[in-house]
């Protein structure tokens, strides 16, 4: 009987790969197997983005498969109605959907785009100590909340606190889309 090299290496790699765990990211599931609702991209000049999706799970069990798929770095608590996940690039920030009881909205945010667009008050009650100050800088909060009090900064969900122009109809709704700067 002659030996397939081929069929050996092919074995081995097969079973390296399931010893390292699951090679999918939370991020990959989300958009492979949530209906998508939503892209927002960023107007702060970096190309970050955040892409929101509806789950028809509510946020504790939304949490508990992202979980099974990929352990996040941290889970916040849940505060009225939204909780935060952080993974090592990203935050997936679960919000329950006003318009589907039971589902939640999952919006995947890359870290440039939360430390662009988000109200440090955001984050309140959802993390222990100074772990948001350690992921965006010590000074972030205070630059980022002055920033925020002359409006356009992000709310998640799709919504904005404010948005300086003329066009801000419908903006403080729960669940608005289309991204920082582009008018709806």
């Amino acid at each position: 009987m002659t030996k397939k090299p081929w069929l050996t290496g092919l074995v081995a790699a097969v079973l390296f790969l399931s010893a390292c765990g699951s090679l999918i990211q939370a991020e990959d599931y989300v958009e492979d197997n949530y209906a998508f609702v939503n892209a927002i991209q960023s107007d702060a000049g970096d190309n970050s983005r955040a892409m929101m999706y509806r789950s028809d799970k509510d946020i504790e069990g939304t949490i508990a498969e992202l979980s099974d798929i990929q352990e996040p770095e941290q889970i916040g608590e849940k505060v009225e109605g939204r909780q935060v996940m952080v993974y090592d690039k990203e935050f997936i920030i679960l919000t329950e959907d006003p318009d589907n009881p039971g589902s939640t909205l999952v919006e995947v945010a890359e870290d440039e785009f939360v430390r662009n667009h988000y109200n440090p008050g955001f984050f309140t009650g959802m993390f222990f100590g100074a772990f948001i100050g350690n992921r965006f800088g010590s000074g972030w909060s205070q630059s980022q909340a002055t920033r925020c009090a002359r409006g356009g900064c992000y709310s998640g969900g799709g919504g904005y606190s404010s948005i300086p122009s003329s066009t801000t109809g419908g903006r403080g709704s729960g669940f608005r889309g289309g991204g920082p700067g582009v008018g709806k």
